[in-house]
């Protein structure tokens, strides 16, 4: 393959706010008290079943829009096969399982499962599945993109507030930064299964996505605000800040680097399994 070959669309790590770059000491201890949570209580009132359900659907869209791209018309009922064995939430949820149970401590199950577990958490908890999912039609997700440049473009309180919440919690680099390494996946992908006429070097394959970072960047921007602000718009600025305000505890920190670890290892996983299971259809169109 002789030209670049572009992802079609930015990955966008987790449901969650995410705490920065913090990182659990895996294994360390934490305090029990009178009751145990199980990492199973924590993945059930954080919903993570129903989230990865749209995940893998958001993944599957995006695997069957590369036949267009890059093997038009040769995929077939043998692509739809691939994309659906590589994106299931079988296969997914796992991964999230796994990056929680390294980076949590007992105590910081216990703080998570408290917080997401009081009438605040749940209605976060549900506001932010329900816009993932709703986001999934992109006649509601254009509208609300619309919506958020309204607001943004008004300079409202609460556009204000978001863009507040996205930079305390660094959710655009840490965004970015997802996509980037789930497009640089994908590329390892092609080359591991001789999509492309020469084999690219490592150096050249990460030149090629860091060209992307504008574009990443900026959808990431927008799709980040309209979901935020979708999610969100029922919770007063009080319960907002409650919210933060947790986010940015040890627990808070921990729970959210964990999950972007998690949804990290989904993303790249499944875009390299796209780019090698899409580099045998290439090659045979090739021939």
């Amino acid at each position: 393959m002789n030209k670049k070959t572009r992802i079609a669309a930015t990955f966008l790590l987790g449901i969650a706010l995410a705490g920065g770059a913090a990182r659990a000491e895996t294994g360390a201890a934490g305090a029990v008290e009178s009751r145990t949570i199980e990492q199973a209580d924590l993945l059930a009132v954080t919903q993570i079943g129903s989230l990865m359900q749209i995940v893998a659907t958001e993944g599957a869209r995006h695997g069957l829009s590369l036949e267009r791209s890059l093997f038009p018309g040769r995929g077939g009922e043998g692509w739809r096969r691939e994309v659906a064995r590589i994106q299931t939430p079988e296969r997914l949820t796992p991964l999230i399982r796994a990056s929680i149970g390294e980076m949590l401590r007992p105590a910081d199950l216990e703080d998570a499962h408290d917080f997401y577990s009081s009438d605040l958490g749940q209605r976060i908890i549900g506001r932010e599945v329900y816009a993932r999912r709703q986001m999934l039609d992109g006649d509601v997700e254009a509208k609300a993109k619309q919506a958020s440049a309204t607001l943004i473009a008004a300079e409202s309180p609460r556009a204000v507030m978001i863009d507040q919440l996205i930079e305390t919690l660094d959710l655009i680099s840490t965004n970015v930064s997802g996509g980037m390494n789930a497009n640089f996946a994908f590329y390892r992908g092609l080359a591991d299964g001789g999509a492309m006429a020469r084999r690219l070097a490592e150096g050249e394959m990460l030149a090629m996505v860091r060209e992307q970072e504008p574009e990443i960047r900026k959808a990431t921007e927008t799709w980040l605000r309209a979901y935020l602000m979708m999610a969100y718009r029922p919770f007063t600025d009080g319960e907002l800040a409650t919210y933060v305000d947790f986010a940015q505890t040890d627990a808070g920190k921990r729970y959210n680097a964990a999950m972007f670890e998690g949804f990290g290892r989904v993303f790249e996983s499944t875009s390299y399994d796209l780019g090698r299971a899409a580099a045998r259809y290439m090659v045979s169109t090739d021939i």
